[in-house]
């Protein structure tokens, strides 16, 4: 009896570990929301995470994570503080979608791009940055 209830405990401890890590997104407006909330709160881990990967984009994110470190301690708070909201949502094809948002902070319409690259979705960065001023304000 002893070790039944030993092994139930262990088992339910692994079964809470398991659900406490994070899955990869698998539609495109999971993969842009949690790309979104996680740069609103600095959280450059997660989003690196869901990166296209390729040069160019790791060279565009880096910058902005400098440039977000470099930030007064006031204004990334108000970054994490700040929801944001889904403005249209466009699937150029079937592995190309572009979100429009906005966040509370800055309440300017912002675009990213997803695309399906090895039946994974990933933020093109190079994408965002070219088409949004607002980066680096």
């Amino acid at each position: 009896m002893k070790y039944n209830i030993i092994a139930i405990v262990l088992f339910c401890t692994f079964l809470s570990c398991n659900s406490n890590e994070q899955k990869t997104p698998t539609t495109p407006i999971d993969t842009g929301r949690e790309f979104i909330r996680a740069t609103l709160d600095g959280n450059f881990t997660t989003a690196e995470k869901l990166l296209l990967k390729d040069e160019q984009n790791n060279e565009m994110f880096s910058s902005y994570k400098n440039f977000y470190e470099r930030l007064p301690v006031e204004k990334k708070q108000a970054y994490k503080n700040a929801s944001y909201n889904i403005n249209t949502l466009t699937d150029v094809n079937d592995s190309t979608t572009i979100i429009n948002y906005s966040n509370t902070y800055m309440n300017q319409p912002m675009n990213i791009k997803v695309i399906k690259r090895n039946n994974q979705w990933a933020v093109d960065f190079k994408y965002t940055s070219a088409t949004d001023t607002s980066l680096t304000k």
